[in-house]
């Protein structure tokens, strides 16, 4: 079993980079883990206990840094960087928050067309002001390869893991 916490962590710090990073990480584990076990006789799943408020808006631009301020191509659909801006004419970034530590008024909220949002220690932007970003309660994916994972699909309760596991042991 191998837990990414630090993804939550990172969640919690409304901080994409490091959770985005930490999700890197996590993929390189399951590698790993692919090229160590027998498909035949092991069972990998990938899944996660819950959701964040984490969110992607923006109609930012195919090739645009997942990290950047929303960049808009032209109308033949050309990508000229023009930097797009919401209501109050301020730049926005493509990842946020729904609420933590990245909360700024909104009247105060700075124009980020100049500020590193790639840099690590970057905080997206919430819309409600708390001290550490919640979980949320949308649906989460799970993934299985190897023995017992043909009894994964579609939508999942939490609890039917247990019995998949339990499965793949008399399988």
């Amino acid at each position: 079993m191998v837990e990414a916490g630090r993804i939550d962590h990172g969640h919690h710090a409304g901080n994409a980079y490091r959770a985005l990073t930490d999700t890197i990480e996590l993929s390189k584990a399951v590698r790993t883990a692919l090229k160590n076990v027998d498909l035949e006789e092991t069972l990998i799943i990938v899944t996660a206990d819950h959701s964040h408020t984490f969110n992607m808006a923006g109609y930012p631009q195919r090739g645009n840094p997942i990290l950047g301020v929303v960049k808009v191509p032209d109308s033949a659909g050309n990508f000229v960087g023009h930097i797009s801006k919401d209501a109050q004419g301020k730049s926005y970034t493509t990842l946020s928050y729904a609420n933590g530590p990245g909360y700024v008024n909104g009247d105060l909220r700075p124009d980020l067309t100049h500020v590193d949002t790639i840099n690590p220690d970057y905080r997206q932007a919430a819309i409600v002001p708390l001290k550490s970003e919640t979980h949320s309660g949308e649906d989460v994916a799970i993934y299985a390869i190897g023995a017992g994972s043909q009894t994964v699909h579609g939508t999942l309760e939490q609890n039917v893991i247990y019995h998949i596991m339990k499965y793949a042991l008399e399988f």
